[in-house]
């Protein structure tokens, strides 16, 4: 199997999986209650499944860039600088700055990919 792709299976279900459920159960755990009377449990469902659906995004993103480019650093910093913005814009506009958090994807993400390439290289 190729790098690239065996990066994206490992990002989308063991990584994505992870951050998601460990994100949600944070984010539900300190909200603690809904506006609209749902349980904890209706809550870790939407908050995992938002970040889910973001972090899929984001490992979708990873794979386009590992095709495109050939060098490591040059993928992590354009991954980066895209992952800034995605966080930052919406936390921006909408005055919730708790979602600069979600920039922690980005560092999983990007530290499984130089550990990815580290071992590739590796004779």
């Amino acid at each position: 199997m190729n790098r690239a792709y065996k990066e994206l299976f490992l990002n989308t279900v063991y990584f994505s999986l992870g951050i998601s459920a460990v994100f949600a159960f944070i984010t539900a755990s300190v909200i603690g209650h809904s506006p609209l009377g749902f349980s904890w449990g209706f809550n870790f469902l939407g908050i995992f499944l938002f970040i889910y659906f973001y972090n899929l995004i984001m490992s979708v993103l990873n794979f386009a860039l590992s095709l495109f480019c050939k060098s490591l650093v040059m993928r992590l910093v354009l991954f980066n600088i895209v992952g800034l913005l995605l966080t930052a814009l919406p936390a921006y506009h909408f005055h919730e700055w708790f979602l600069l958090s979600l920039y922690a994807s980005f560092i999983v993400l990007s530290a499984h990919s130089i550990w990815s390439q580290r071992t590739a290289d590796r004779p």
